[in-house]
């Protein structure tokens, strides 16, 4: 290859001449072209990623994206159906790896950050370019500005984890980033118009992606108006620029009713259109808050675009106070990039230090091209001050609110694309110094200026330490961004569906109690006869009709096998699929649907109602079962829907509500007939008796998760033989902050209550030994008898089942931050220190709980 002009062979110049750059992905430096180090540096950050990938699932979003792209469904509105199309195919296209779904999807987002990687590589490439620098000094910038940029602690945990479709639109952004900073240096050619029309083809697909996508779209309109405003209005290329834009955004115009109308088992907003006519012709929908927008006429894909289902909040008045919350909020998420296992002073010291140096690669750009500095920097403050002003969030999660509302989880994601672009430009700062002080090396050695090649290089390299800074986010965030070995949501997501028994109804209320679970049904196939009924998509139009279609009895002809992604009938009970204690039920299956209002009837259910006295309603006489109705309480839409569920299930099907959603039974008064089982509160209708395993948690002085019963065997039963916990005993520390408080504090009541009823069961047989020793009797045990051996041997179980389930609550209560501990006494199984025998070691004698 002919080196680029103004280059010396080997990659040594003073300087680049402007005729270099449009060709600079050609240019080599040592033994590759900068197109082949751009590759390097993605492939590098792509094996970072790899490293610490998930092996599956995990909390928030990440079930519902797997499940859709699985099974071709549709996620929450406005669908992202351009991340569902690339997610089927690329399954399809590795299935021969023998990876699982979900870790496929996960190796996507590592795939796809990688690339816009190289992208941002390029980017940085071209911008340095203009700096008046050294070819080695580019390639440095560009390689330690794209690592410092994709190793910010949110960028990477998105990146081996797929949590959003984001890394798709990380992804568009740096292509059309690259692309536009190209067409700045190729504006007058064929090749300059080529690049405008493929702008606006990959915002078009962004579009189709998430809106996340659109970021760089006011900063594209200043860079192109600033820099060759005359290039845009040529009639032929706008034309094909609108043809583009038209053909990206249309999958997400037609993709949602065409899949729609095919039922898919997951089908949010069921954005189905009478005829695509509808779906592609413009109109306007007015949304839940009286706003208008232009959109398709169809009106469920109109409302599914618009997000009718989350609108956000307005603009004014704010949420929470914009210095003090919103903007505290977006600095709180900035000092977590880069030193995110780093104490707290050391931590801000760091971040200082970045955002020091990203002012200085600001700085540096401003003085060498203001045009590219119009464009980055437009982009930064629209992914920043603009986001955070548009978002207009409560409190953060984690922040001291006073008192005042705060967000559900944390909201860092949100800023992915920013943190990453404050990590590049902290990269081009660290390049311009480390330069700075190599020159000043050099300088000090009395170097002439026209001797610049050996003297400059050798500088450089004695300067080169001061880019070790750039490995620091390497170092201090590798351990809490590692996600190799993180199977916690997916085994949360077994557990549950493993608590409940053939058929049932398991109520749920949020994200994490329910994404996982639609996974491990739909992808992993385990327990699809369960109907999980989402509390909070009840008060939709279309989410309780899906369940009916779901849940009805399969008609002579019809079977779910015959079409598993999308809604037949309801699906059948599979023992081997399901725990030990539910494989020789053999139940039959349920003779009604879960829901049998009409569409008409659910229709009619609109408002709240409000109770100004306390209030019982009958749900059942045979068996009996009662609703006890708080004063005060107003009750809506969901509410009423899941009151029908449970009285018209009743007897037909076994009903549960998962132990994260108290709330919702605790509106109906349902608790003195819950029996919490594992991990799921199961309804019972009539008396509950007390006796045997079934223990009264009144009388221990709480409730067993608001439940009033706690079944000490099936709990026994499903921690010995069924539930997946031994990785939560391995972790140091719970990986997701948002989850802290109510996973951990779920498995931490049931060993709480599994440790209780060992506790009870132990005391009734130190009783029997106690009544042989100091009262014997006809009437008693003989002392060498059988049976008080079997008591004795009961004795020694339950002694070390509750040593064991002591340590795996203390455990728990640590990881849920509230440190306390239960007695570990254990003295056959040796220092509870140092590990020992545990509960499940060997069988339980008759009459133990869990035998």
């Amino acid at each position: 290859m002919t080196p680029a002009r103004g280059v010396r062979s080997g990659g040594e110049s003073a300087h680049w001449s402007g005729a270099d750059i449009p060709e600079i992905e050609k240019v080599r430096v040592g033994p590759f072209t900068f197109r082949l180090w751009g590759l390097v540096t993605a492939a590098a950050v792509w094996a970072l990623y790899l490293i610490t990938l998930a092996p599956t699932t995990g909390w928030w979003d990440t079930s519902e994206y797997v499940t859709t792209a699985y099974i071709v469904g549709l996620p929450h509105p406005p669908g992202n159906p351009l991340f569902v199309m690339v997610g089927r195919v690329w399954i399809i296209l590795l299935e021969w790896t023998g990876m699982g779904v979900a870790e496929r999807i996960n190796f996507l987002c590592a795939t796809l950050s990688a690339a816009g990687v190289y992208f941002w590589f390029l980017s940085v490439a071209r911008i340095v370019a203009h700096f008046r620098v050294s070819p080695r000094e580019v390639l440095v910038a560009a390689a330690v500005a794209s690592v410092l940029g994709a190793t910010a602690f949110t960028v990477w945990t998105q990146s081996n984890l797929n949590e959003k479709v984001y890394t798709l639109s990380l992804f568009i952004t740096a292509a059309v980033s690259y692309a536009a900073l190209r067409w700045k240096d190729e504006a007058d050619t064929p090749r300059g118009a080529r690049l405008l029309v493929l702008i606006t083809l990959l915002m078009g697909l962004g579009w189709s992606n998430h809106s996340m996508s659109m970021l760089p779209g006011f900063a594209l309109v200043v860079f192109a108006m600033w820099h060759r405003w005359r290039a845009l209005i040529r009639p032929n290329l706008i034309a094909a620029g609108l043809v583009a834009l038209v053909l990206g955004g249309s999958i997400q115009i037609l993709f949602p009713p065409i899949r729609s109308a095919q039922q898919p088992i997951i089908d949010e907003a069921d954005p189905e259109c009478e005829s695509l006519v509808d779906a592609i012709t413009p109109s306007t929908v007015v949304d839940r808050r009286g706003r208008t927008h232009l959109a398709p006429a169809c009106e469920p894909l109109a409302l599914a675009i618009v997000r009718d289902q989350y609108v956000p909040p307005p603009l004014i008045p704010r949420q929470a106070p914009f210095v003090q919350a919103q903007l505290g909020m977006y600095l709180q998420y900035f000092n977590w990039q880069w030193a995110r296992s780093a104490p707290g002073g050391l931590r801000a010291l760091i971040s200082g230090l970045v955002f020091g140096l990203a002012a200085f690669g600001l700085m540096v750009h401003a003085r060498r091209d203001r045009k590219t500095f119009a464009y980055a920097t437009v982009l930064l403050a629209t992914c920043t001050l603009g986001l955070i002003f548009a978002l207009n969030f409560k409190y953060g999660y984690s922040m001291d609110s006073g008192g005042a509302p705060r967000e559900v989880r944390e909201r860092d994601y949100f800023y992915l694309a920013s943190f990453q672009l404050w990590g590049i430009y902290a990269g081009i700062g660290l390049t311009m110094m480390w330069g700075r002080i190599a020159r000043a090396l050099r300088d000090r050695a009395g170097v002439v200026r026209e001797e610049l090649r050996g003297p400059l290089t050798a500088a450089l390299l004695r300067a080169s330490p001061v880019l070790g800074v750039a490995l620091v986010p390497l170092a201090f965030n590798f351990a809490p961004a590692d996600r190799s070995g993180d199977n916690l949501a997916r085994d949360w997501a077994y557990n549950l569906l493993q608590s409940v028994e053939p058929y049932a109804v398991l109520f749920t209320n949020g994200d994490n109690d329910t994404f996982p679970l639609w996974y491990a049904q739909e992808v992993e196939g385990i327990r699809r006869d369960v109907t999980v009924i989402v509390h909070s998509y009840l008060g939709t139009d279309w989410y309780p009709k899906q369940l009916r279609q779901l849940s009805a009895p399969c008609q002579p002809g019809q079977s779910p096998e015959s079409s598993p992604t999308t809604r037949v009938c309801q699906r059948p009970f599979d023992a081997e699929s399901a725990a030990v204690p539910y494989r020789d039920m053999n139940p039959a299956p349920p003779t009604r649907a879960a829901i049998t209002w009409s569409d008409e009837q659910l229709d009619r259910i609109r408002g709240a109602l409000r109770f100004e006295a306390d209030t019982t309603i009958v749900v059942s006489r045979d068996p009996p079962l009662e609703a006890t109705i708080a004063a005060g309480d107003t009750l809506i839409r969901p509410d009423f829907i899941l009151h029908h569920v449970v009285q018209n299930v009743l007897g037909d099907r076994p009903i549960y509500f998962a132990t994260t959603a108290p709330s919702l039974f605790m509106r109906w008064g349902y608790q003195p007939q819950l029996v919490r089982q594992g991990l799921a509160n199961k309804l019972v209708a009539g008396p509950i008796e007390e006796g045997g395993l079934i223990l009264n948690a009144r009388a221990f002085g709480g409730g067993a998760g608001d439940s009033h019963w706690f079944d000490a065997g099936r709990t026994a039963r499903l921690i010995d033989e069924v539930y997946r916990i031994d990785e939560i005993l391995l972790l140091d520390a719970w990986p997701d902050p948002s989850t802290r408080t109510s996973i951990p504090s779920m498995y931490w009541i049931m060993h709480l209550w599994h440790y209780i009823g060992m506790e009870d069961r132990k005391l009734q047989l130190d009783s029997i030994l106690a009544s042989v020793e100091e009262s014997p009797s006809e009437d008693a045990l003989e002392p060498d008898s059988d049976a008080l051996q079997a008591v004795r041997n009961e004795l020694s179980y339950l002694e070390r089942g509750m040593a064991q389930a002591a340590r795996v609550a203390n455990h728990l209560n640590v990881l849920r931050g509230n440190p306390g501990s239960l007695p570990v006494q254990d003295p056959e199984a040796g220092d509870p220190e140092e590990g020992g025998e545990s509960a499940d070691s060997e069988e339980p004698p008759d009459g133990a709980p869990g035998g």
